[in-house]
């Protein structure tokens, strides 16, 4: 017998190992419309004292490698479906932009054809595609790194730190031993839910000018780009009225001033949504703009959607029409 094998890597060993320990749940009764619901899945949090060790002392490329092993023995046969097509699409879109995967790589991972993978990704909607294999096919896969408590690592942020760290290194004295400030892990906001979203219709109440200040803010976050930003507002929706969003809308959303300036756009509202969930998520109170916004927006059924400025005011002879920062008309 060799003696030579190489010792595992700590990255895919203590993967392993959790997902060994994995508890799998006893099946849920199915519903009788046999639609994706949500699920209770069990998730696997990695032990407080060995996560910092583990992010500190593991590379990028053992991160990778881990994320991507393979996980067949992880069964997820009596869950139900809890991702929507857009979801999936968007995990897959993150896997692509990050390099973590090639495209031929996920057709091979996948088990499908690059046409099957174009065309799902081409897809627009919440359950466009549900009836493609590839959704459960990549939906499973994402599952089972789920269930093993595997986050998929975030490339541009780990490059873009670890190059500031070693910058810093080398202004402050030149040592090479550095060791990557650990990211702050992304806000999951898979379990919030809005009153509404289902059809788009929550109760906004936030300024456009007010949304337009938590993008500026939220793009400053190193490695997000305007594109993945435009995909994570997207999902937000259940029922889009069109294309998924591009930089170039966001660039428009972003240039316009005035607290109703751009209201009626779907991508105004997704932000709101995402930003609502996102603050929901991390436990953050209600700023007092959100609640002076509820006070005079709540018996309106939240902020005008519908009225953007564009339209005339008919005044008396000597009265000026103008907007306050909560967007309620006045006139003077």
């Amino acid at each position: 017998m060799s003696t030579n094998s190489a010792p595992a890597r700590p990255a895919l060993q203590d993967a392993s190992n959790r997902v060994n320990q994995t508890p799998i749940l006893p099946p849920p009764y199915m519903k009788a419309s046999g639609q994706p619901l949500a699920v209770t899945a069990p998730k696997v949090a990695p032990k407080a004292a060995s996560s910092r060790k583990r992010k500190s002392e593991t590379s990028l490329e053992d991160d990778i490698a881990a994320y991507k092993q393979n996980l067949d023995h992880v069964t997820i046969d009596h869950l139900l479906i809890d991702m929507s097509c857009n979801q999936v699409r968007g995990k897959m879109n993150r896997l692509l932009d990050n390099s973590i995967m090639k495209k031929g790589e996920l057709c091979k991972t996948m088990g499908c054809s690059h046409s099957s993978v174009n065309t799902f990704l081409a897809k627009r909607g919440s359950m466009e595609g549900s009836k493609c294999l590839l959704y459960y096919t990549a939906w499973a896969w994402f599952k089972q790194r789920e269930i093993a408590g595997l986050k998929m690592p975030d490339v541009k942020k780990r490059q873009k730190t670890e190059a500031a760290a070693a910058s810093d290194s080398n202004t402050n004295g030149g040592s090479t031993n550095n060791v990557a400030v650990p990211l702050a892990p992304t806000t999951d906001i898979s379990d919030v839910h809005l009153d509404g979203e289902e059809t788009d219709s929550a109760p906004v109440y936030d300024t456009c000018d007010e949304i337009r200040k938590k993008i500026n803010e939220h793009l400053k976050t190193p490695g997000l780009t305007a594109a993945q930003f435009c995909r994570d507002i997207y999902a937000q929706l259940h029922r889009p009225k069109g294309k998924p969003f591009q930089s170039k809308q966001l660039n428009d959303f972003r240039g316009k001033k005035g607290p109703n300036a751009g209201c009626t756009s779907q991508l105004f509202y997704a932000a709101y949504v995402y930003f609502e969930k996102k603050r929901i998520a991390e436990g953050r109170p209600k700023s007092q703009h959100r609640l002076k916004m509820e006070e005079i927006w709540a018996e309106e059924g939240g902020f005008d959607r519908e009225n953007d400025g564009r339209y005339g005011v008919y005044v008396m002879a000597g009265e000026t029409p103008s907007l306050d920062q909560y967007g309620q008309l006045h006139i003077h």
